[in-house]
């Protein structure tokens, strides 16, 4: 048992370290992006081969021959160029690794696609235009597209970073665009030039048709095959082989269709016409039946446990989505969506489910538990209605159910361990953004992570829709979390701060930082700052009568906020919404935050603290902005940065704490320390002088649930406080009517909220 464990742990960690390589990431990627036309083609394909002959003759009474055209069109057209939309998106996506991998200033993901191309058609260059149709096709061409794609794009960046084969170019007075093209010319042209010599060297060798060479190649292993089960599967091996390296295998192996399982399958149809016995095990129908439901690789029974079993809402949609052409035996669009072709993960259930398909259905004709496939059948007649009509019996159904079943439990643990990986790899991901996010904290302007390469700028637009979402829909996936503040002189806590927390269905809590930043990059941060501002000052005003009359809500406000026109408006309006009391609501704004040159911005914030709302400076102390805001700022509170509760050498954080607390008596503003978290922090500084504190030696950030059982905790004599709801109605509307008083050229609030402060 042990050994087996131990199995599937390696198993995982060369999983892991496979699907991290450049190679698979950008084979992954680059097929995902050929899903668009691989789903029209899928659709067509159904369209013009339906499953039943009385939907064909009806689609044909409908719409005519010209039906078929179409069809034929579309499949030209997606399926036709599938191969080629596969090498563009491989290439252009490991172009982006490679940057991200190696800082290469100069790679630029077109510049390599049209080198790739380019290779790719000097090595399919045609004889005729059949060939030609063949390289560029989904089914013959792709395995060679990659293979160009990986070859030549690997080989032009390496060739683009050596510094003998840059063209010296300066960037004054050229587009860059140009200037890059320029730079790494030489790579590419010597790129293409070595293509062409491999190219020269298959004519030389008489191999100037790669995929048929290799297509008679393979089929000469079956000559004078026998209807026997080794037959099938080392029929049903080497054809999903070929499917997973992107090759169609059933079509590359064409010969075997045509000389070996089709006439089986006529031959069995006659003799039930004539009232003979079926002589034919192993046909075209029994493969395409009970091997390949749902398609190449038996996948109906992979829909199934992504259905039923997969934690990812978009996998479990996408399923779906894929579900309706897998019934039918369609299965591009997850072959390519997922995908299968050269994951790794799912090599060995793509491979072997079909194989103990086979075995099933042949043990269940062998002892008779099912008839032969005897009846002509489309191939895209769905699964189970299938069994019935190519059998001519209900056995034949039940036979696919356990074929169904039995699949399902091969794909079950690698489903697992795909969406493990997965997880793994998007919290590496979300690792990356938060110390890029830390990193900047005092700086700007902030990473545009919806502009990063690579994974992190898929994993981060992926997010930043997900929040947009879960926005759109007033998810409980957002939510505030309230982490007390607390004075240690008289025991008492005096206030709270409300802390943005989202709980993703698939990652867990993202950090807020993160959160925060993918609000800012896609214009967000306005709606979920309200929101939270909203949903807090409604809670503060809920605990009436169970928190002291004076206790403070604290709510952050992001810049973006602060520079918006009618910032002080909206919170006004908010706070007359919920009932609470200017006097109760503190808004910190960060040091970091760039609003001495907004006059408004400041502005909006002396109004708002005139009509009572307190401001509190967060993060004070590592900027150089500080002593600036104190002086044109009315500020309440100061938080002092948690980089200073840390000790430091010849206790240089210390003193400047001092310095801090001997300002604030100067001022007159209160100090709050941050970031305590251990009896020597807080030893430390109430011999400095400070008394009011915030972290986690005290507590942690609070849920709604937690948050009053804590205080009766803290503070088991606390009397009973008295409502102030009354008493902050009247104060909200004459700090609204002072507002409208300034502007009394505009006609409604509508025109109000639009004029800059």
């Amino acid at each position: 048992m042990m050994s087996i464990v131990n199995y599937g742990m390696r198993l995982v960690d060369l999983t892991e370290q496979l699907s991290q390589r450049s190679f698979f990431v950008a084979v992954q990627r680059g097929l995902s992006l050929a899903l668009p036309l691989i789903m029209v083609g899928a659709l067509a394909l159904l369209v013009r081969f339906p499953p039943f002959v009385w939907l064909q003759s009806f689609l044909t009474d409908i719409f005519g021959p010209h039906l078929n055209v179409m069809c034929d069109n579309l499949i030209a057209g997606t399926f036709g160029i599938a191969s080629l939309v596969a090498l563009f998106g491989f290439s252009t996506v490991l172009t982006d690794q490679y940057i991200q991998e190696h800082d290469h200033r100069r790679a630029n993901p077109t510049i390599t696609a049209m080198v790739v191309i380019s290779c790719f058609f000097i090595i399919v260059a045609p004889n005729d235009d059949t060939t030609l149709r063949s390289a560029l096709s989904l089914s013959e061409g792709l395995l060679v597209a990659l293979l160009v794609a990986a070859t030549g794009g690997s080989l032009f960046l390496k060739l683009a970073q050596l510094k003998f084969l840059q063209l010296p170019l300066k960037a004054s007075g050229h587009d860059p665009l140009v200037g890059d093209v320029f730079a790494i010319m030489p790579a590419g042209m010597l790129t293409i030039f070595l293509f062409a010599a491999v190219k020269a060297v298959f004519y030389a060798i008489g191999s100037d048709n790669i995929a048929a060479s290799f297509d008679g190649m393979l089929s000469s292993l079956f000559a004078g095959a026998n209807d026997n089960i080794g037959f099938a599967i080392g029929y049903v091996f080497l054809t999903q082989v070929l499917w997973f390296f992107g090759i169609h295998g059933p079509n590359l192996l064409n010969s075997v269709q045509d000389s070996i399982l089709i006439p089986a399958t006529n031959a069995n149809i006659d003799a039930v016409v004539n009232g003979a016995e079926p002589l034919f095990t192993f046909s075209s129908q029994f493969f395409d039946f009970f091997v390949r439901m749902g398609g190449s690789g038996g996948t109906l029974s992979l829909i199934l446990v992504l259905l039923f079993v997969s934690k990812f809402t978009n996998i479990r949609r996408f399923a779906l989505i894929a579900l309706f052409p897998a019934l039918c035996n369609v299965n591009e669009p997850l072959l390519f969506g997922i995908p299968l072709v050269l994951n790794p993960i799912y090599a060995i259930p793509f491979i072997l489910t079909p194989i103990v398909q086979t075995v099933i259905g042949y043990t269940a004709i062998v002892f008779d538990w099912m008839p032969h496939t005897s009846y002509n059948t489309m191939w895209t007649t769905p699964a189970l209605i299938s069994g019935y009509v190519s059998t001519g019996s209900f056995s034949g159904v039940i036979v696919q159910l356990i074929s169904l079943m039995v699949g399902a439990a091969i794909y079950l643990p690698f489903v697992k361990l795909s969406e493990r990986v997965a997880l793994q790899r998007s919290k590496q991901v979300l690792r990356s953004l938060l110390d890029k996010a830390e990193s900047q904290e005092n700086s700007q302007p902030k990473h545009q992570y919806i502009n990063l390469r690579g994974e992190e700028g898929r994993i981060a637009i992926a997010l930043a829709n997900d929040l947009e979402m879960a926005l759109e829909e007033n998810s409980d996936e957002i939510y505030l979390e309230y982490q007390p503040q607390i004075n240690i002189l008289n025991k008492q806590v005096f206030g709270a701060e409300a802390l943005l927390r989202w709980n993703h269905q698939q990652y867990g809590r993202i950090a807020p930082p993160i959160t925060v930043a993918l609000a800012e990059d896609a214009g967000l941060i306005d709606e979920i700052g309200l929101k939270i501002l909203e949903v807090a000052c409604r809670q503060r005003a809920s605990w009436y009568g169970y928190v002291p009359d004076d206790f403070v809500i604290s709510v952050n406000v992001s810049p973006k906020q602060l520079l918006k026109p009618d910032f002080d408006r909206k919170v006004l309006e908010i706070l007359m919404k919920t009932g609470l009391s200017p006097k109760l609501l503190e808004l910190e704004i960060t040091e970091s935050t760039a609003l001495l040159p907004e006059v408004h911005a400041i502005g909006a914030l002396t109004k708002l603290h005139g009509l009572g709302v307190k401001i509190a400076l967060d993060d004070f102390g590592m900027g150089h902005t500080s002593l600036h805001y104190l002086r044109v700022l009315p500020f309440d509170t100061v938080k002092i940065d948690k980089s200073l509760t840390h000790y430091s050498q010849d206790n240089i954080n210390d003193h400047i704490v001092k310095s801090i607390v001997d300002l604030g008596q100067t001022l007159n503003f209160k100090l709050i320390i941050e970031g305590i978290e251990t009896e020597e922090q807080l030893d430390r500084f109430c011999s400095i002088g400070c008394d009011q504190y915030q972290g986690y030696l005290f507590s942690k950030p609070l849920s709604v649930a937690q948050f009053v059982p804590f205080l009766s905790k803290m503070m088991p004599t606390l009397s009973q406080a008295f409502s102030v709801g009354d008493r902050a109605v009247p104060e909200l509307r004459n700090g609204i009517s002072a507002l409208e008083t300034q502007y009394h050229d505009a006609r409604s609030v509508q025109d109000i909220t639009k004029v800059a402060v």
